[in-house]
Formats: structure tokens, sequence, C-alpha cells
């Protein structure tokens, strides 16, 4: 209920207006003569004005109107102002409107304030909504002016200040009638600022009675001292004759030091007894109680002997509050281009878990959103949305627990193996973080839903899903939040984004990754494809296989490069189900593949060679085809680009597998092939196998060769030797060259068995 000063004192338990929200409207309805038909089309006016909270700029400062109003509290503050109206207020009045820090306090003042000054500015601008004469008649203009407490230091401005503006701010006002009362303020605040220390602290004994004769009496001892009585008599007399009284508004009471609150209340209560003064105070009940207990005496039991009547601000409700969280987190979303939204997770998980739980008040909205908007312009395209949104919550809200985030980024992404395994201590250090929040389970909500694999096993494609997603679950993506750097891991996978639709283009595929991408970076560009996989698709298998099996001759670091190659054309396979669909493909992409050695690595991934890429399900007779045919295809015709073979080892030990058998076989390499081809054969065939000396125990590598794989290829000794001075005449020696020499005089290397030496040969 409303207090008035007839009534008992403030009761401890309770400074507050408890009327719901029906009555307080219907209150303003009856005191201020509006109809109920008029009363709905102003709350249907509110209404339309909450629908569009989204389209003006989103500012952490108090509305101005009822225009502005989104939740709904315009008809509450207009009623409680009318309320104020109806009291006496010749003996002055004290009135506080009560809440905690950014609950809507200074918003609620300035509805207020539209009912003191007259008929609200909307109002009068609709047609629809003019008053009747006698509706006016009841409407009132009071003259309300603001005294801002943030601009004295110290008691012996505080005086000063407060007579000194307030008399300024109504001669701004150019009325007649508050024209000497403004000078003569002004003459009362030189007077008594040297008396402003007499002011004693709350808690000090006969409290009412010493402020009383600190300022009326100043023991009326000096001329000065009548002075100051005489003005304040002429001043009360002046006061006294208004017909409407002076509102005083005293906002941000609560942002004051402990000191300075003392002081504002200490001013208040020795000037409370003016005339047709209504002091209007905005403050936290809690902080202002807590700064006036001194020497054992009550904060709230001095503040009831000061304010008189009082309204605690009421909760946001739900509906309009999350409207405007709405509002705001579209318009935010507009500012972004090139992103996706994950709603299923804002819906289900942070935004209930993490976000909501954060936001209290309105001020929490505007702060969160006005402090996330640089933010999610900067990164929203390159970082999943919804994890900044958790962030950027943690980063305002918890700031304590956000600079330990920062120091645990191995911690929070590293992830369980495949075994379910995690490093002990990071999963220690995890868990400490959790024990220091016991209770705080938006911590809790972010390590799950943020950072799953801190502390719980996931499946071995969600590294991949969460890199796609850009989630930070991946520490390339949560350092480029808390560095604004990307690395070059992360600029490769970006590369791997980009390029992914060309992927179903061999020619594109082929330009961007030759001309766009840089040699040292291309095997983390063509890694990041498997992160993709979720998003191949049918036509992108055959022209993706090729591209990049072909680019495998080209680039400079080839051996490098293949492992990887196989697993992405592993990934683009497995994503053709249907069989025989899956084996047309496997024809096309050979058809056009341009070098031996990726044709015979494509058919080992195919059929399961590859044993750490994987394999797929074939029929027995479709693999023996394609490898008979590529060991005839060897055995009749030499690599065309002998130059951009790779692999030409691999190449001629799967043609020996598939002939060995048949003895009509003819050699497939001759004195007359190319020497650049002939060279790289013999290059190919060299191998360092483990060697121990029957003399000594210890065990070295020593260069070696297939030799008998090496007769096989070129069907004797002496055509090995021709094809050595061939390649000897036009390369020149080396290392290989001369082994081949040693090989063909006889020398074998020593070989282990069993504990036992055995010599293949001697010579040399």
């Amino acid at each position: 209920m409303f207090e008035d000063k007839n009534q008992p004192p403030i009761q401890s338990d309770s400074l507050k207006c408890g009327m719901s929200f029906v009555r307080r409207l219907d209150m303003y309805v009856n005191l201020v003569g509006v109809t109920k038909a008029k009363a709905k089309k102003i709350e249907k006016k509110m209404t339309c004005s909450n629908d569009c909270s989204g389209e003006r700029p989103l500012i952490d400062a108090p509305i101005r109107a009822s225009a502005e109003d989104d939740l709904g509290r315009a008809p509450v503050a207009h009623a409680f102002a009318q309320s104020i109206l109806e009291l006496d207020a010749s003996q002055g009045l004290v009135v506080g409107v009560l809440g905690p820090w950014g609950h809507g306090k200074s918003s609620f003042i300035n509805l207020m304030r539209e009912e003191f000054e007259g008929i609200p500015k909307e109002f009068e601008s609709s047609e629809e909504l003019e008053p009747t004469s006698e509706e006016s008649e009841t409407r009132h203009a009071l003259t309300v002016i603001d005294f801002n407490p943030w601009m004295f230091s110290g008691s012996d401005q505080l005086v000063d200040f407060f007579f000194t503006q307030i008399g300024a701010e109504l001669k701004v006002k150019n009325e007649s009638r508050l024209g000497k009362i403004a000078d003569q303020l002004g003459q009362y605040a030189g007077i008594l600022k040297p008396a402003a220390q007499l002011i004693p602290l709350p808690g000090a004994s006969a409290v009412g009675e010493v402020i009383a004769a600190g300022i009326s009496g100043l023991a009326g001892t000096t001329s000065a001292d009548r002075s100051a009585q005489k003005v304040k008599d002429d001043i009360t007399e002046a006061l006294s004759k208004l017909e409407k009284p002076i509102v005083v508004v005293i906002d941000d009471i609560d942002r004051l030091t402990k000191i300075e609150i003392r002081e504002i209340f200490k001013l208040v209560r020795l000037t409370a007894s003016f005339p047709n003064i209504i002091y209007l105070l905005a403050f936290d009940r809690e902080r202002v109680e807590q700064a006036l207990s001194e020497d054992g005496v009550s904060g709230r039991a001095y503040l009831e002997k000061i304010v008189l009547m009082s309204f605690d601000v009421p909760q946001a409700q739900w509906k309009p509050f999350q409207s405007r969280i709405s509002a705001e987190l579209d318009h935010i979303l507009a500012l972004i281009k090139n992103t996706t939204f994950d709603k299923e997770r804002w819906d289900y998980q942070v935004y209930p878990k993490i976000i909501m739980p954060l936001l209290s008040t309105i001020r929490d909205v505007k702060r969160y959103f006005i402090s996330t908007k640089e933010t999610i312009k900067n990164l929203g395209d390159q970082i999943n949305l919804v994890d900044l949104f958790a962030m950027e919550a943690f980063r305002i809200f918890h700031p304590e627990i956000f600079r330990r985030l920062v120091k645990l980024r191995y911690e929070l992404t590293e992830a369980y193996n495949f075994m379910d395994q995690k490093d002990e201590r990071s999963k220690k250090t995890i868990e400490k973080l959790l024990e220091d929040f016991p209770d705080d389970n938006v911590i809790h909500s972010l390590i799950r839903y943020v950072f799953p694999a801190a502390l719980s096993a996931h499946e071995p494609g969600d590294l991949g899903s969460w890199r796609a997603a850009h989630r930070m679950a991946d520490i390339e993506f949560l350092n480029l939040y808390f560095d604004r750097v990307a690395s070059d891991r992360l600029i490769a996978f970006r590369h791997s984004e980009y390029a992914l639709d060309f992927l179903n283009d061999h020619a594109a595929l082929k330009k961007y990754l030759i001309e766009s991408v840089n040699p040292e970076m291309l095997k983390d560009v063509i890694f990041g494809f498997i992160s993709l996989e979720e998003m191949f698709t049918d036509d992108m298998t055959v022209p993706g296989s090729i591209t990049l099996l072909n680019l495998i001759g080209v680039v400079p670091d080839q051996q490098r490069l293949f492992d990887t190659v196989g697993r992405v054309v592993y990934k683009l396979l497995c994503h053709v189900e249907n069989e025989k669909k899956r084996e047309d493909f496997t024809e096309h992409v050979l058809k056009d593949i341009e070098t031996y050695s990726s044709m015979i690595y494509f058919i080992d991934v195919v059929f399961g060679a590859c044993t750490d890429v994987g394999s797929l399900p074939v029929k027995t007779n479709f693999r023996g085809e394609i490898r008979r045919r590529f060991a005839k295809k060897v055995g009749k015709t030499a690599p065309p680009m002998p130059l951009r073979e790779w692999d030409i080892g691999r190449v001629y030990k799967a043609f020996l597998e598939e002939t060995y058998a048949d003895k009509r076989s003819k050699a497939p390499l001759s004195s007359n092939d190319d020497p650049v081809l002939l060279q790289k054969v013999l290059h190919s065939l060299k191998s360092a196998e483990p060697t121990q000396s029957s003399k000594f125990p210890q065990i070295w590598s020593d260069n070696d060769l297939d030799w008998d794989d090496l007769v096989k290829l070129f069907g004797s000794e002496d055509h090995i030797g021709a094809a050595l001075s061939k390649v000897r005449g036009k390369f020149g020696d080396d290392e290989v060259l001369r082994l081949v020499d040693r090989y063909l005089g006889g020398w074998r290397p020593e070989f282990f068995y069993t504990g036992q030496s055995q010599a293949k040969g001697t010579k040399n």
C-alpha cells in the first residue's frame, strides 16, 4: 500500500508499496479523471512501443518517456506520482523510490516526472487522447528540479551546491513566483556554507534537535546567524505561498561512497521542513541502510525518520523482459552476414542455462548487449555465435572467472582420446575450477555446453564437427577469441572452408589450391576437408578425388601430402552409399589420374591397403580386376610423366605382386626407357635395413637395395647395368648409383637371422 505522513512511519520490514498492477492502473484512472476507455488506449499505445523497442539505439541510460517504456511501468509510475500529489506537502515531504542498482529507478522517476509536469507529451500530440477541459483541470504542472550529488565533494560544499543548484534551476524556469525564492536560496547557501560542518553524523544523540539548532538558530549569537534565520524565514514564507509544490529529485544515491551517502541524508534531514518541497530520493535500501548504520544505531531506523513514503520499483515482468532480450538479439544478429545461428543450442542450452541467469534487470540487458555488440561484429562471422554470446556473458558479469578461463585454454579444449582417457593434470585443473564455484550453476553449464571435451568423453567425429561449426571447443577458435589473431592452422582451415565450394569443380579447385594457398600450408588446407565431411556430396567425389590425387605430383613436399590426400579421398568415397555407384566413381577417378603413383595409391585407399586411412566394402572380383588392369598398364606403358612420379617404387612393387606367378610376364623396364624414370626407380628401391655384423654386436642402418625386385623389373643384372650407365651419363654419379655398382659386383649386406649372421656375398 502507499504510505503517507498521516499514517504510522515506514515499518522496518517494508519500505514498499505492494499494490497490484491492476489496482495501480485503476487508481491512476480514478485519480486523473481519464476514462477507462482512454486508459486502454494509453496502454495499447505503450504496448505498441514495446514492439518497436529493437528499433531504438541501445544505450545504458534511463528511458525518458512512456513511449520508451518496454516494461509497462508507465501507468504504475503515473499512479504513484498522483498519490504523492494528493498528500499534504505544507511541511515538506520525503519520498523514496527503492530498488537494487540497475532495477530501473531512474526510468521510473522519469515516468513519474510526466505526471508531475503535466500530460505526457505523446498523449498531448494524439487527437484520440486529447483531454477534456475537466481532465485538464485535474492535471498538474509542477516544477521538477534535479540535484546531482556527484557534483560535490565533502560537507563543506554540500549545502552550498544544493541551494545554489536549486536556485539556478528555479531561475531557468523563468517564473516570477520562483525568481525571488531562487535569489533567497542563493543567499542562504552563502550564509550556511561555513556552518555545514556543524551537521552531525547519523546516529548522534538527539539528532533532530541538533539539526534544528544547527540551521534555524545557530545559537542566535551573531549577525550572520540572525541573517541566516531571516533568509530561512523568508524562504519558508515564499514557499508556503506556492500553489503547487516543487519536486527535488536526488538520484543515484546508491552509487555514492558511504560517507557521501551520509552527507546526502544529513542534508535532506536538515532541510526537509521547508514547505512545499517534495524530495524524491532514488536508492538501494540495503546499501543505504548499511551506510547509515554506525555505533550500534540502525541505518533502517534512521532512514525511517526521514522517508515518509516509499515505493519499491517492481521486478520487470517476464514477457516484456524476454521481448526486450529477443529484440536486442535480433538487432545484433542482423549485423552479421554469412553465418549461422544454432537456435536449438541457444534455446535449450546456452540461453536458459548461461545467459538468462545473469540477466536480472533491464540494465543488465543493456549492459550485456552494448558490451557484446562490438565483439559480435568483429568475430561473429568467424566464431560460433552461440559460444560467443556465452563467453561474453562471463566476460561482462563474471570477470574473475573469465580471467581464469583465459589461462585454461588447453585444459578446456583437450579432447579425450579414443580410449576415453584425458591427461590427469588437465582434468584436475577443470575440476578445481568447478569446486571453487560449487553453487554457481552457470560456470558448470558453460563447461558442459561450450567446452564438452573438458570433463566428458566424446565421439571420434566430434572434433571435426566442432571445428566445422567454429566452436570454441576447438582450441584454434578459442585462441582467436582470446587473442584476436588467427593462427596459421586456423587460416588454413578457413581456406578449407572456402575451397569446399570448389570441390565439385576440378578446374576451379585446382586453380584455388595452387594459386591461392601457400604450398607450406597446403597439407593443413587439405586436412581441413576432413572436418567438413558432413558437407560432402556425391558430386564432389570424382572431381575432388582427381584434383587432390593429381596434386600430389605437383607440390614440392609430396611425401608429406599423400597420406592427408588419402584420408580425404576415403571420406569422399564413404559418402557414396550405393556400392555400384562407388565402383563407377572409382573407374572415373582412375581414368583421369595423371600419375601411376597416385593411381596405385588410390587403389590401395579403395581396397583398404592403407591401414591408416580405412577400408571400403567392395566386391572381391572388382578389386582383383582393378589391380590386374593396373599391372597390365604398367607392363605395357611406361609412366608418361616420370618427373611427377612421387612413389614409383610402390607402382612397380604392385606390378610384381600381380605378375609374380605369371612366368610369361615381360619385365616392364629396359635401358631404353626415359633416364628420368630409370633414376627414380633405382632411387625408390633403396632402403635402410637394420644390420648387425657378426663381429660387432650393435645394430645400425646400412644402405640396401631391393635387389631381387630390381632384377625382376629389368629382367637381368645386365639390363640393370645398361640402365645404370644411361642414368650416370645423364645425371652423373651419386650414392645410390655407386650402391648399384656394388651389387652388380657381387656385394651383399649382412642380415641378422635368429642370432646368427648370414652373408649373401663378400665381394667388394
